[in-house]
C-alpha cells in the first residue's frame, strides 16, 4: 500500500513538473508586440547565438535560451540567412520570425557584396569600402576615433593611453559582407565589430584566451603580428610560438610588420634608419608587444595566437615563395641564404 502512494504521489510530481514545463514553454514561446518597426542585420557567417542576441535586444523574442532550442529542434540551427531583415510594429512569433529568417530574399534590395581581406588597417578598410561606394573615407576614421563602444570591453576608451585613430584596429573582422548602400558608415563599423565578437564567441576563444591568462587586447595584438607575418597558413603557429618564447626570454620581437605600421604606406625592402625609428610600436627599438593591433587578423591568425606551437626557434626569415625559415640560433638565422633550404 505504501508503495502503491509513493509512487502515486511521485506520479503527481511529475505531472506537476510537466505541465508547469509545458506552461513555461507556452509563455516563452508566445507572441512578442514591437511598438515600431525593427531592422535586424545578419551578417554573413553569423551564428545563432549571434542571431539570437539581436533579436532579443529588439524585442522580437521572449528568452534567448527557449530560441536557441526552438531553432535546434526544428533543425534550423546555422542555417539562418544573411541579410537585412524588416520586422514591422505588430505582433511576432517565434515560428514567424524564423520563417522570416530562413526566406528566400537572403539579401536586401540593392544590397552590394564587399570583401575585407585578413591584415588591412582600419585606414585600408575604411579606404576599400568607399571604393565600393559605400561613405567616405574620413566618416569611417571619425565615427573609430569618436564613436562609443563601451558595450565591448576591449576596446579601449576614449581618453586611455591609445590614440583615438588607432582604437579599434584589429577589432574591424575581415570577411564576406552584404552592405545596404542606405547604411552610414556607423552601421557598417558597427557590423564589421559585431562580426568579430561573434567569430571570438563562437569559437570558443574567449575560454581560451582565459585559461592561457592573456587578455582579448593581447591576443588580438600578437595575431595581427602574425597576420602581417606569415603568408603560409602552416607558419602561423610557428611565428606565434617564436614570439611568445622571445617574449618570455625579454627579447625585442624586432618585427619588419611593426615598422610598416609606423610608415603608414608599405616599402619593399626597410633600411636600418627604418628599423631605428623611436616609436612605441616599433619592435625594433622597443622591447614586449607593441601598444596595440597593427592590422585587423582573420581567424586563422586569431587561433594562432591562442594556439602557439612552442620550439625550440627564436628567429625566423622570409623565403621567396612566401614561407619561412625558422632558427634556433643568430648564426644559423645569419647565415640563411635562398639557396639554402
Amino acid at each position: 500500500m505504501k508503495k502503491r502512494k509513493a509512487l502515486l504521489i511521485a506520479l503527481a510530481v511529475l505531472l506537476v513538473l510537466l505541465i508547469g514545463s509545458l506552461a513555461a514553454l507556452v509563455v516563452l514561446g508566445g507572441d512578442m508586440t514591437i511598438d515600431e518597426d525593427r531592422e535586424i542585420i545578419v551578417a554573413e557567417g553569423s551564428s545563432t547565438v549571434a542571431i539570437t542576441d539581436q533579436l532579443y535586444q529588439a524585442g522580437l523574442i521572449k528568452s534567448e535560451q527557449y530560441f536557441r532550442l526552438y531553432a535546434r529542434m526544428n533543425k534550423m540551427d546555422n542555417h539562418f540567412q544573411a541579410g537585412t531583415y524588416q520586422f514591422s510594429a505588430g505582433k511576432w512569433n517565434i515560428e514567424a520570425v524564423c520563417n522570416q529568417l530562413l526566406s528566400g530574399a537572403i539579401h536586401g534590395k540593392g544590397e552590394m557584396q564587399v570583401t575585407i581581406v585578413e591584415g588591412l588597417t582600419v585606414k585600408q578598410i575604411a579606404q576599400t569600402l568607399a571604393n565600393a561606394g559605400f561613405g567616405t573615407v574620413d566618416n569611417y576614421l571619425q565615427y573609430a576615433a569618436t564613436g562609443d563602444f563601451s558595450q565591448y570591453e576591449y576596446i579601449p576608451a576614449q581618453g586611455t593611453e591609445i590614440a583615438p585613430a588607432t582604437r579599434l584596429e584589429g577589432f574591424l573582422f575581415p570577411d564576406t559582407y552584404w552592405i545596404d548602400p542606405k547604411w552610414s558608415e556607423a552601421d557598417i563599423i558597427d557590423m564589421l565589430l559585431a562580426q568579430f565578437a561573434s567569430v571570438w564567441r563562437d569559437n570558443g576563444f574567449d575560454k581560451l584566451a582565459a585559461a592561457a591568462e592573456h587578455s582579448v587586447y593581447d591576443v588580438v595584438t600578437m595575431a595581427a603580428l602574425v597576420e602581417k607575418e606569415a603568408q603560409v597558413a602552416a607558419d602561423r603557429p610557428l611565428i606565434a610560438g617564436v614570439f611568445y618564447k622571445r617574449l618570455a626570454l625579454g627579447m625585442k620581437l624586432e618585427s619588419c610588420a611593426t615598422v610598416q605600421f609606423i610608415l603608414g604606406e608599405p616599402k619593399e625592402r626597410l633600411t636600418n634608419r627604418d628599423t631605428q625609428i623611436d616609436n612605441p610600436y616599433n619592435a625594433y627599438v622597443y622591447a614586449g608587444l607593441p601598444p596595440g593591433p597593427i592590422a585587423c587578423p582573420g581567424k586563422a591568425s586569431l587561433e594562432a595566437a591562442l594556439n602557439p606551437t612552442i620550439s625550440d626557434y627564436l628567429y625566423f626569415r622570409a623565403k621567396t615563395d612566401g614561407s619561412h625559415r625558422f632558427s634556433v640560433t643568430f648564426e644559423e638565422h645569419a647565415a640563411y641564404h635562398e639557396g639554402d633550404q
